[in-house]
């Protein structure tokens, strides 16, 4: 790009998963999956079994896959699910509009209501970026 021609802003924001979430995940998974092997040695069967490697594999996904993802141009925000997909979708969407309250990701609904979007389980510094995004989209006046 040539260097007087102002950089494009990306049109997707993109916040992923807590790295201790995807540790705790796997170590915890590998946790089940070793005690039910134990068990399985001793000959008794147990359901950690299959759950030990679900969790492993949760944890294995959450280093890649997006917690959620804001489109500008549109207004929404979608939160992902660990397998594939977006579980929840808020925003214009559904006749919301997402703002930074200057602590929190709130909703505000047509009606007049305020809900705050959780983003714990996001990495801080990708939360963070997209609350400044949020904010700045607040301060550009109504086109």
């Amino acid at each position: 790009m040539h260097p007087t021609h102002p950089q494009q802003a990306p049109a997707l924001i993109t916040v992923r998963h807590k790295p201790s979430n995807s540790v705790l995940f796997i170590v915890f998974g590998s946790v089940l999956l070793a005690l039910s092997l134990a068990l399985l040695f001793a000959d008794r069967f147990s359901v950690w079994i299959a759950i030990g490697p679900l969790f492993i594999v949760a944890g294995i996904l959450s280093r890649s896959a997006p917690f959620m993802t804001f489109d500008i141009a549109q207004g929404n925000l979608y939160m992902h699910n660990l397998f594939g997909g977006r579980v929840r979708k808020w925003g214009a969407i559904k006749s919301e509009r997402i703002v930074f309250d200057g602590a929190n990701l709130v909703r505000l609904r047509a009606d007049g209501t305020q809900k705050k979007v959780r983003t714990s389980a996001g990495r801080p510094e990708d939360v963070q970026y997209l609350q400044q995004t949020v904010w700045s989209l607040q301060q550009r006046p109504p086109a």
